[in-house]
């Protein structure tokens, strides 16, 4: 009887141990140096800006020591969608599970806009040509200013390295990164829009940082540069008026040649620009897919996620 006891008593105490190894596993909150560290956590804040509530999800990964600042990306959805949506689909949240930085998901806010003559309320980021599809009579905010104030705010809560932060964004939040790029670009040190174009504004950079610039050859937001058709692989894209123009104008904002050097593999293309005129050293990389329509991609949506070739070039780079 007492044998049988010895044995359920060092199959109990087995048992503890293993739950309690496996507790700590999954949520340690000090390492073996006894340094504090983050446990795993969505966090949703709201921030008042200019007399508008401003809402943003915060991804913080496990295993941070609260002592050590780590980069942070944050991720800006298409018109229409919102932090939510890509918290949910980007695939920024599980790479900084991985790698161990902070993820943040912002919304912007709804406007009544006009576009191809027809009136909607929707999610817009008040990107550099915002005045001219919104409906008369509306207050449009200032989103870099909430983007400025959003990170001051991250700064004072989470252990955020001021000297790697990097934002991308998709559609019209790509548009509002490329304006980022230009006018908080003394905040960022590297930025990657995806299905998006960057349109002229005679603004001078406040810092000139790289670009990494994704679009689908499918994407039909790209069909006028193309008189409506789907735009061509590789070489022949860039002898397209309207992409010359806008690759162009990025060059020359962000103080660079329009020399360039392709690599073309089956399913994309790759341009690199990073030939300076200031002695700077920032570069743009123009990335067209094959066959992938107007999305951001995530691995499930098209073979390749965006996250895989982004985490490699933000993390090459800090002010």
């Amino acid at each position: 009887m007492k044998k049988n006891w010895k044995i359920a008593l060092q199959v109990l105490s087995l048992f503890c141990a293993l739950f309690i190894f496996n507790a700590c596993g999954d949520e340690e909150l000090v390492d073996p140096g006894g340094n504090e560290l983050t446990a795993q956590k969505r966090i949703d804040h709201t921030l008042n800006v200019d007399g508008k509530n401003r809402e943003f999800i915060v991804f913080q990964p496990a295993g941070i020591q609260v002592s050590s600042p780590v980069p942070v990306v944050f991720m800006l959805h298409g018109t229409s969608g919102d932090g939510e949506k890509f918290y949910n689909i980007s695939g920024w949240k599980e790479k900084a599970a991985k790698e161990k930085f902070y993820a943040v998901f912002p919304s912007s806010l709804a406007y009544c806009i006009i576009e191809d003559g027809v009136k909607s309320t929707t999610t817009k980021w008040n990107h550099f040509d915002l005045d001219s599809i919104a409906c008369p009579g509306q207050k449009l905010y200032d989103d870099v200013k909430f983007f400025r104030e959003m990170l001051k705010f991250l700064q004072t809560k989470y252990p955020i390295d001021p000297k790697r932060v990097y934002v991308s964004g998709f559609s019209n939040g790509g548009q509002f990164t490329f304006r980022l790029a230009v006018e908080a670009s003394d905040v960022i040190a590297a930025v990657a829009p995806f299905g998006a174009i960057f349109t002229e504004q005679n603004k001078k950079p406040l810092s000139l940082i790289p670009i990494y610039h994704g679009f689908g050859n499918m994407d039909d937001r790209f069909f006028p540069l193309n008189n409506g058709q789907p735009l061509p692989m590789g070489a022949p894209l860039m002898n397209l008026g309207g992409m010359k123009l806008s690759t162009g104008t990025i060059c020359n904002t962000f103080g660079l040649t329009y020399a360039n050097t392709l690599k073309e593999t089956a399913n994309s293309a790759f341009w690199t620009f990073n030939t300076p005129t200031k002695g700077n050293t920032n570069v743009y990389y123009v990335h067209e897919f094959k066959d992938m329509t107007h999305e951001y991609p995530n691995g499930d949506n098209y073979p390749i996620a965006a996250t895989e070739l982004l985490w490699p070039f933000f993390s090459k780079y800090s002010k």
